[in-house]
C-alpha cells in the first residue's frame, strides 16, 4: 500500500493562511497532500471561502464548505465584545462544535461521492476537545494534538481568577458526559505532539496512537540561502540583532524579554525587534511605556503585525530569535528561527522545550519572573560576546528542521499514518 494514491478528506472548522494559529494546520496538508500525487479534498467552513478560492486557484473546487448557522454570528459579536484577559477560547471552540455537528452528514456524504480512504481531522488541537465526526463509512485520523497546558507554579499569577475552575469543569465534562458523542473514543488513530498530550486525551481511546509534532515549515520560504550563508558569524561591531515574533499576550513574555534586553545593553552592543501585537487589547501601550521608563526607546522596536514574508525577511537578518512563552504548547515561530539558522533563546516550557535542545538554542528555567529576565538576560549577553557559537547553533538547528520538520517530510509521515488507520479500519470490519 505505500506507494498508492490516497483520496484524503481534511476536516476542519477553519482554513486559513491569513488567521493565527491553527487553521493555518489543514491547508498545510491539503496542500502537502496535493503536491505529494494524493487525491486530497477538504471540508471547512465557509467564513474564509473568498481567501481560499483566490489562494488555491485551480483545487478551490476540492473544498466543501459548511454554511454558518445563525448562532455563528451571535457569538461573534460576543467575542468580539469579551475582554481581553478572559481568552478567545471559549468562545472559539463553541463555534467549531457547532460547526462540527453541521459537518458531520456533509463528510459521510463526500466519504461515499467521492470514494474516501480516510478522513483525517487536524483541528482542533486541543487533545479534550471532541470530536463529532462519529459513525464515519471511513476510517478517522484526529491529530496531530497539542496541548493540556498549565502555567508554570511561578507564573500561574497570569491565570485570571475563576478561569482554572471553569476548564477543569469543561475538561470533566468532555470526558464523562459526551461518551460515545466524541470520535476521539472510536477513531482508528490519534496523533499526539507529546507525553502531555497524551495524557490530556478522553478516557476509554481505542484508536492507535502516534507521536507527531503538529507544526512544520514551509522551507521555501523560512530556509533560504544556504546553511553556511544564514547562520556565518557577523562583524562583532555590529549590533546584535534579537528578534521576537509572537502575539503579544502578557504570557508570550515579551515584557520579560524587554526587561532582559535593558539589562544586557549595558554590557553589549544588542539591538530587539518585536514583530506582532494583540487585537482588542492594549499591551502594546504597556509595553511601549514600559520600553520608555528603561530608558532604551532607541534600542527597541516595534513594528506591530507583518506579511510572512516580511517577517522571514527580518528574520534572516537576526542574530537570534527570542521566545519567553510560559503557555506555547506548539510554538511554530521556533521552528521557523531555526529554518533560518537561527539561535533559538526560549522558556523551557511547553513546545520550545520539545523542540530545542542544547546544540540549537538555549532554554531558560521559567521558575518566576525575575528569575526569566535574569535566564534572558545571561543568555543574550553569552550569545552577543561568542557570535561563532551563536552561528553555530543556527546551523545545528537548520539541519535539525529540514530532517525532521519540514511540511514534504510531515507528509510523508501523515500517508503512513493513514495507511495504518486503513489497516486498522480493514481489520475490524
Amino acid at each position: 500500500m505505500s506507494g498508492k494514491r490516497l483520496s484524503v478528506l481534511i476536516v476542519a472548522a477553519n482554513a486559513s493562511a491569513k488567521w493565527a494559529g491553527e487553521a493555518i494546520l489543514p491547508l498545510h496538508i491539503f496542500r502537502g497532500l496535493r503536491k505529494a500525487g494524493h487525491d486530497a479534498w477538504m471540508c471547512v467552513g465557509n467564513e474564509t471561502k473568498p481567501e481560499l478560492d483566490e489562494l488555491l486557484g485551480a483545487d478551490a473546487h476540492r473544498v466543501s464548505y459548511v454554511e454558518d448557522a445563525r448562532m455563528h454570528s451571535t457569538i461573534r459579536w460576543i467575542q468580539a465584545r469579551t475582554p481581553s484577559w478572559l481568552g478567545s477560547y471559549p468562545m472559539y471552540y463553541t463555534q467549531v462544535l457547532i460547526t462540527q455537528r453541521r459537518q458531520r452528514d456533509i463528510v459521510a456524504q463526500l466519504i461515499n461521492k467521492l470514494g474516501i480512504d480516510v478522513v483525517h481531522q487536524p483541528t482542533p488541537i486541543s487533545p479534550r476537545a471532541p470530536s463529532f465526526l462519529v459513525n464515519l463509512p471511513a476510517p478517522l485520523v484526529i491529530g496531530p494534538m497539542n496541548g493540556w497546558m498549565e502555567f508554570p507554579p511561578g507564573f500561574r499569577f497570569l491565570q485570571p481568577r475563576g478561569i482554572e475552575g471553569i476548564k477543569n469543569l469543561a475538561r470533566s465534562l468532555a470526558n464523562t458526559l459526551l461518551g460515545s458523542a466524541d470520535a476521539k473514543r472510536h477513531a482508528e488513530g490519534l496523533i499526539v505532539a507529546n507525553q502531555r498530550t497524551q495524557n490530556g486525551l478522553p478516557s476509554g481511546v481505542r484508536g492507535q496512537i502516534f507521536r507527531m509534532v503538529e507544526n512544520g515549515v514551509v522551507p521555501e520560504v523560512w530556509a533560504r540561502g544556504s546553511p553556511e550563508e544564514v547562520a556565518e558569524p557577523m562583524l562583532v561591531e555590529r549590533p546584535f540583532e534579537i528578534i521576537y515574533i509572537g502575539r503579544l499576550e502578557r504570557w508570550k513574555g515579551a515584557e520579560w524579554l524587554i526587561e532582559a534586553v535593558a539589562r544586557a545593553c549595558k554590557q553589549v552592543n544588542c539591538r530587539l525587534k518585536i514583530i506582532g501585537d494583540l487585537q482588542g487589547g492594549n499591551e502594546r501601550q504597556r509595553l511601549e511605556e514600559k520600553v520608555s521608563r528603561l530608558q532604551i526607546g532607541s534600542t527597541v522596536e516595534f513594528l506591530g503585525w507583518l506579511p510572512q514574508e516580511r517577517c522571514a525577511e527580518l528574520l534572516s537578518k537576526a542574530d537570534v530569535m527570542v521566545l519567553p512563552s510560559v503557555l506555547d504548547p506548539g510554538a511554530t515561530v521556533v521552528l521557523e528561527a531555526m529554518a533560518a539558522g537561527k539561535a533559538v533563546i526560549a522558556a523551557k516550557w511547553g513546545g520550545p522545550e520539545d523542540i530545542l535542545d542544547d546544540t540549537c538554542g538555549i532554554l531558560v528555567e521559567p521558575r518566576d519572573p525575575a528569575f526569566m529576565v535574569a535566564g534572558l538576560e545571561q543568555a543574550i549577553v553569552s550569545l552577543a560576546q561568542d557570535r561563532k557559537r551563536c552561528a553555530a547553533m543556527g546551523q545545528a538547528g537548520r539541519a535539525k528542521v529540514l530532517s525532521e520538520y519540514t511540511w514534504p517530510t510531515k507528509i510523508e509521515r501523515l500517508v503512513e499514518i493513514y495507511q495504518e488507520a486503513i489497516k486498522r479500519r480493514t481489520a475490524t470490519q
